[in-house]
């Protein structure tokens, strides 16, 4: 071959393109992005997508902040085919709960690019959802969170393949309320040394002060997705716990413990009515490895069932990693049942400049 034949050569091809293109929804595209977002089982798909968009202002949800492929040749049309949907709700704490569609079924003419191709479709919304949080500062997002079944497997290689990392197994359990624990019985006696008391009777000036403390001393040594720990501050974590529910402080208790004449907050009980489940939930309860074993994760339990003796309420609920054995004993042995598993998977958002 020549010198001047080899110049004359056309450069080897590039990467192709993608079939697809990745873009905010737009109003034309609204209610086909929302039927793919809806259970794809569903007979009436647009019927549920519709109510999605109805009643979506009413949950707080903002429905500009989905992102959709498209078929590159179809581009710029007003109906055309939405392939994948991801939405994004912002919530407390910095973190945005993330949904990604569901894989199309075969009688709807299955997944366009067929399974690898809808996997490398749902990674990239993922991208795009997680360059638009880096990008704005407001609602300022520093952690993307989802939880998709465990069964889910097209949903966690999305988001495994997108950088998300897997922090636990969730397991939802209830405890139902007897009717003869309706009635308010003898409250918990606490240990010698011990003193619990509601958030609503602390100092105003020291309340969240005491939450953060107690919070950052009970993640040593967590056994509870200890994977998320100094992936979110503790504030934006107690912000989280504060948007839980409704939160009442009278529900919201300290533990404090006292040696000689000083007395430390050391643990904390979280829990916080949600009505429309007539329920507690167990927000959170966490212990200093200084008072642990000593039997207060049991009292504290008893002292939930102690603050469910109200006619609205019928159960305590709660979600707890899979792998927290003392936990699951606890649950055990107060005959908490399992409701269901959801797989856990979080990302840290990059800030724009490394901040």
């Amino acid at each position: 071959m020549t010198r001047s034949a080899a110049i004359n050569e056309p450069p080897p091809p590039g990467p192709a393109e993608p079939e697809f293109v990745v873009q905010r929804v737009g109003e034309h595209l609204l209610l086909a992005a929302a039927q793919r977002l809806v259970s794809q089982g569903l007979k009436d798909r647009v019927g549920a997508a519709r109510r999605l968009i109805q009643s979506a202002p009413q949950h707080g949800i903002d429905l500009s902040c989905i992102w959709v492929t498209v078929a590159r040749s179809e581009v710029g049309k007003r109906n055309c085919a939405v392939r994948q949907a991801c939405l994004a709700i912002p919530g407390s704490g910095r973190t945005a709960m993330i949904f990604i569609s569901e894989p199309m079924p075969l009688a709807l003419g299955g997944e366009p690019g067929g399974n690898q191709g809808a996997t490398s479709e749902r990674m990239a919304l993922l991208k795009a959802v997680t360059d638009h949080f880096a990008a704005v500062s407001k609602p300022d997002v520093r952690v993307l969170q989802a939880l998709p079944e465990p069964t889910d497997a097209w949903a966690e290689a999305a988001f495994r393949g997108a950088g998300f990392t897997w922090v636990g197994d969730l397991e939802y359990r209830r405890r139902t309320i007897a009717p003869a624990e309706h009635q308010p019985s003898a409250k918990v006696v606490w240990p010698e040394g011990i003193r619990v008391v509601s958030v609503a009777d602390l100092q105003p000036s020291q309340r969240d002060s005491t939450l953060l403390s107690v919070l950052d001393q009970s993640y040593a040594d967590t056994k509870d997705c200890p994977e998320l720990c100094g992936m979110r501050s503790t504030g934006d974590i107690l912000a989280s716990h504060f948007a839980t529910g409704v939160f009442d402080p009278s529900l919201w208790f300290v533990v404090f413990s006292r040696k000689g004449n000083e007395e430390t907050p050391c643990g904390c009980m979280l829990l916080s009515r949600v009505p429309e489940q007539r329920a507690l939930e167990l927000v959170y309860v966490g212990l200093a490895p200084s008072v642990r074993k000593l039997g207060l994760g049991v009292r504290l339990m008893q002292h939930a069932i102690w603050c469910a003796a109200d006619p609205r309420i019928d159960a305590i609920t709660c979600a707890v990693d899979c792998r927290n054995e003392p936990a699951l004993r606890l649950y055990n042995q107060f005959a908490f049942s399992a409701l269901g598993r959801r797989r856990a998977f979080v990302c840290s958002v990059p800030r724009a400049g490394g901040s």
